[in-house]
């Protein structure tokens, strides 16, 4: 196998796209913290975070490859990842996810502070530990733990600088645990989605509960989402027109999440799909720019 193959098995099995959005929302977290108290960038500080996030979140995906591998080798979504296809073995996919893992922690540990090591560690306990081994196969509450994992890196982001917990950086987290639901319980509704959780017995919400229930569950986490992020711009001391501009996009994936809630549509579902994790991106980048420009 040459070097090429290699980076990008090692992508598919960190899931890079995923890794590097909650990355973003680390580093985000961080920018945002500089410029509302410091204004100026520690890049010794900002380099080791990028650093142990990244281990830690890449380990943390890896070992949920080796938890899922059985589901995934049912699913047409994921049936080609590295684990079922048969590219990797299950012993190296456990090795490399926990040395990433371990690795991520300790580089926390050792040059930022314990607070920040210890979130980033909660976010690995209740990814794997919580989300993949207890729950996800057992209950559709299990996005909720899945939620909190996504959102720690972002109130690691913050802690990295302030050494302690504050509502501003609880808000990022809700932000991103009620963004949860819009973008993998969209994904659970496409039909060929559906039917694999289905066939896996996973009981994800629209498997357990009806179409119309799991599109109310979408359109509360949109609006908490929303509202969790407008609050932390408010407290922030954001700009005002900045502000106005995330209420517009707020707006938006609410009108189309409603509008799907109304009148269910596999194209409209889709849709929301595709632009959660845009929603996501923007998010953080205008309240960023809030930031900079009050």
């Amino acid at each position: 196998m040459n070097l090429k193959n290699v980076f990008s098995l090692f992508g598919e099995l960190i899931k890079a796209k995923q890794t590097i959005l909650l990355l973003y929302t680390g580093i985000c977290s961080y920018l945002i913290t500089v410029f509302e108290l410091l204004n100026e960038i520690n890049w010794f500080n900002l380099i080791h975070l990028a650093i142990s996030l990244y281990l830690a979140v890449s380990g943390t995906t890896v070992l949920n490859m080796y938890i899922d591998r059985d589901i995934d080798a049912i699913m047409e979504r994921t049936k080609d990842r590295p684990l079922p296809s048969g590219k990797v073995t299950a012993a190296t996919v456990l090795t490399i996810g926990t040395v990433l893992t371990i690795m991520g922690i300790i580089i926390a540990f050792l040059t930022l502070n314990w607070l920040t090591a210890l979130i980033i560690f909660f976010g690995f306990f209740f990814d794997v530990v919580v989300y993949s081994m207890l729950l996800k196969r057992k209950t559709k509450y299990s996005i909720i733990f899945g939620g909190i994992a996504g959102g720690l890196p972002a109130w690691a982001g913050r802690t990295a600088i302030l050494g302690g917990l504050d509502w501003i950086g609880f808000l990022f987290l809700l932000f991103i645990l009620a963004w949860i639901p819009v973008h993998i319980l969209t994904l659970a509704l496409i039909p060929k989605n559906f039917k694999g959780y289905k066939d896996a017995g996973v009981p994800m919400w629209p498997i357990v509960s009806s179409e119309t229930q799991t599109m109310r569950v979408i359109a509360i986490g949109a609006f908490i989402s929303s509202l969790a992020l407008y609050e932390a711009a408010r407290l922030l001391g954001a700009n005002g027109i900045i502000r106005i501009l995330w209420g517009v996009c707020c707006a938006i994936i609410i009108v189309l999440v409603i509008k799907n809630l109304v009148k269910p549509s596999n194209k409209l579902t889709f849709l929301i799909f595709k632009i959660a994790s845009l929603y996501m991106l923007l998010g953080f980048l205008i309240v960023l720019l809030g930031v900079v420009i009050k």
